[in-house]
């Protein structure tokens, strides 16, 4: 193509000083608007990913690949061998751990709050979520320490939203209220017991960060009234998208006493709503690059109107219909094509400079994560730039058809 006579005619008509100054502007608008479009689709569809990935990578880190619980509301017994068990049946888990999880009260002098307690096995959890890895203050000690009085005192870990709000660091006491016993316990009276805060960590994820707080699974069993009985198992696998399917084939295979629930199952309507506004805002920004194609389809028309003695010359020394209409697609083309990589360029400028720095930062009470970050996926950039050269060739075929269906004689009289 490019050495053909139709390619060296498009692009000197590409860059010809037009008779109108009209024309001019609306080509170089046209090219401005394929330009802000293309790149408003790179910087878009880099932060839905960078998103995306985000939240589901932290959900994952805080949380399990896998979990497995009881089909009524009385929970699961054998929180000591269940796992062992869960381990062995299929070869694609990693690790498995035991958890209680219930409401609570929190206080600490004159702050208290409610919040989310979770009971675990600090030596098998870390093995299956990456609590460990948060730590910002202190370590994940949840042992139980003597007092003077004789009576135990339980280590808990707090998120560094919800220490901050109580004013505790680690040393501190702090008392716990089973607002609500664990799903399985038929007791409703609250129970009352002192913790001294071990360690503080930090997710990035406010939800966690300002709501949750770890125990040892004996302390939860304790608060919660559920000696010999746990909440569930938490499962990590080798490949996180195969979760789904361990679940399926650990239930089957130990007689379908086990609910599992996967990672993407616990989180499902987060994860379709962000497919959702990734499509949204995806189809919303390409009317961007379909109003910058109509506007080449305008220049593109004025061109024709311009030119039409040189397309009947062209006719008249034996150009065909097709050459004709190439010429004009060609031109259609390059403008698209120059506005779609310039486009590209500087959006994928702008990815750099926003995964460099960070410019753009969210609140983390709002959005999970705290500033809003970029993943540039070869695909979805390959669609953005066919997308807009599709737009760009579709927009020109009508003024190309035009000027092919020019009649010679017509349009060499024409002044």
């Amino acid at each position: 193509m490019a050495g053909s006579w139709e390619a060296d005619l498009a692009r000197r008509y590409l860059g010809a000083q037009r008779k109108s100054r009209f024309s001019s502007l609306i080509g170089i608008f046209s090219l401005l608007g394929v330009f802000i479009g293309t790149s408003s689709l790179v910087v878009a569809t880099s932060l839905m990913n960078g998103f995306e990935e985000q939240v589901r990578d932290r959900l994952i880190g805080r949380d399990s690949h896998l979990d497995f619980l009881g089909w009524g509301p009385s929970g699961l017994p054998d929180g000591d061998s269940l796992p062992d068990l869960i381990e062995a049946t299929d070869s694609r888990i990693v690790a498995a751990s035991p958890f209680v999880v219930g409401k609570a009260g929190i206080s600490n002098g004159n702050q208290a709050d409610g919040i989310v307690v979770m009971g675990i096995d600090p030596v098998r959890a870390v093995k299956v979520i990456d609590i460990d890895n948060f730590m910002t203050v202190g370590s994940l000690n949840l042992k139980s320490f003597p007092l003077d009085s004789g009576r135990m005192e339980n280590g808990i870990v707090l998120g560094s939203t919800l220490a901050s709000r109580l004013g505790v660091d680690t040393g501190d006491r702090v008392t716990l209220i089973s607002l609500s016993t664990a799903e399985f316990s038929g007791s409703s009276a609250p129970r009352f017991d002192r913790a001294k805060v071990t360690g503080i960590f930090h997710s990035g994820m406010y939800e966690f960060d300002a709501n949750l707080a770890y125990v040892s699974l004996s302390t939860a069993q304790k608060i919660y009234r559920s000696r010999g009985r746990v909440s569930g198992i938490q499962v990590r696998v080798k490949d996180l998208w195969q979760a789904k399917d361990v679940g399926q084939n650990v239930s089957e295979r130990l007689g379908g006493s086990l609910s599992p629930r996967d990672w993407f199952m616990k989180n499902e309507t987060l994860m379709k709503w962000m497919k959702l506004e990734k499509l949204v805002v995806f189809l919303a920004l390409c009317l961007i690059v379909l109003v910058a194609a109509f506007n080449i389809a305008s220049s593109l028309i004025m061109g024709v109107l311009e030119r039409t003695r040189e397309i009947g010359i062209l006719r008249a020394m034996g150009a065909s219909n097709g050459a004709v209409r190439k010429v004009f697609l060609l031109q259609g083309l390059m403008a698209g094509m120059g506005g779609a990589i310039g486009g590209m360029l500087f959006g994928l400028v702008l990815c750099w400079i926003q995964d460099r720095y960070q410019v753009v930062k969210l609140p983390g009470d709002v959005y999970f994560i705290e500033y809003l970050p970029v993943s540039i996926h070869p695909t979805d950039m390959a669609l953005i730039f066919s997308t807009a050269i599709a737009i760009c060739v579709i927009a020109a075929w009508f003024p190309a058809w035009k000027a092919a269906k020019l009649d010679p004689v017509e349009a060499v009289r024409h002044e």
